[in-house]
């Protein structure tokens, strides 16, 4: 798993888009529904450990990832990427405060863009710091709409997470969600299927959205901040889902039309040649940068 996120960070999303081909094709998913044949709280500890090591590989900036969980009225860490974050867990635990409790107790999302500066867990960001982490994201996980843990995010570098990287976040703490809702309701196989399918399907819309942001990169030599904003800009601009206007992108490199007056398919800001060889673009101004 390092040296695969080493890859998708030193090349960019066709790297990302290669592992999670490899990821399907080798059969994850089929691992998961092996978790249906262990019972109780072994087969969800680790269904959630598969959700933290797909996040660590996958969620740009991320150096470390854990999953904190409310069990028999105290919190504990059930999956983690290794010992330092387990200590990052620790330490919030036995000072009762940190970004991690309070997403597992009040079910509130918390983003530390850095730690410098941070006011709000004075005994806890001191801690953190002295294990070279500097930028923390904390999703709540909720099993019948009550909050009963977090997924948690550690990067030693600050600002390390971009929207992207959130909005991947969110996806694989939804997943965890349903794991432990569907443990709750008592059909832990079912949710160990169901689980499969869902990351198959998350999976798969995350390397089609990585595959059109190459494009618009290569098209625009533009960097993959850019082209990702751009592409979001449209799907919220046009009411279209971002896995849809990524589709268009991908399938217009694979039925190129030729002549001189070939235009190709465009997400809004993206350049394009006119009759005349000279440049046009499709809006005016530059992509709306999140402040993330």
């Amino acid at each position: 798993v390092l040296a695969v996120r080493g890859a998708v960070d030193a090349s960019g999303a066709p790297v990302l888009g290669a592992f999670i081909d490899a990821s399907i094709a080798s059969g994850y998913p089929s691992v998961v529904v092996d978790l249906a044949a262990t019972a109780g709280d072994d087969m969800v500890d680790a269904a959630l450990r598969l959700v933290v090591a797909l996040a660590r590989a996958t969620v740009g900036g991320a150096d470390g990832v854990s999953v904190s969980l409310s069990r028999d009225g105290r919190l504990s860490t059930v999956a983690a990427s290794d010992q330092t974050i387990l200590e990052m867990d620790a330490d919030q635990y036995a000072t009762g405060e940190g970004p991690c409790v309070d997403a597992s107790v009040r079910g509130h999302w918390f983003h530390v863009h850095a730690l410098d500066g941070e006011s709000r867990w004075p005994v806890f960001i001191p801690m953190a710091r002295r294990l070279g982490i500097n930028a923390i994201l904390s999703t709540p996980l909720l099993a019948s709409e009550r909050p009963v843990g977090a997924l948690n995010i550690y990067s030693r570098t600050a600002e390390a997470f971009a929207p992207r990287d959130q909005e991947l976040a969110s996806v694989f703490a939804t997943e965890a969600s349903l794991i432990l809702t569907g443990a709750g309701a008592g059909d832990a196989g079912d949710a160990g299927g169901q689980l499969a399918t869902r990351l198959g399907v998350a999976l798969r819309i995350r390397q089609i959205i990585a595959q059109a942001q190459g494009v618009v990169m290569e098209r625009e030599r533009i960097s993959a901040d850019a082209a990702y904003g751009l592409l979001r800009d449209f799907s919220q601009g046009s009411n279209q889902p971002l896995a849809d206007r990524a589709e268009d992108v991908v399938a217009s490199t694979q039925h190129p039309r030729s002549g001189p007056a070939a235009v190709r398919d465009r997400v809004p800001g993206t350049r394009r040649t006119d009759p005349g060889g000279q440049q046009a673009s499709d809006t005016v101004g530059q992509p709306r940068v999140d402040d993330g």
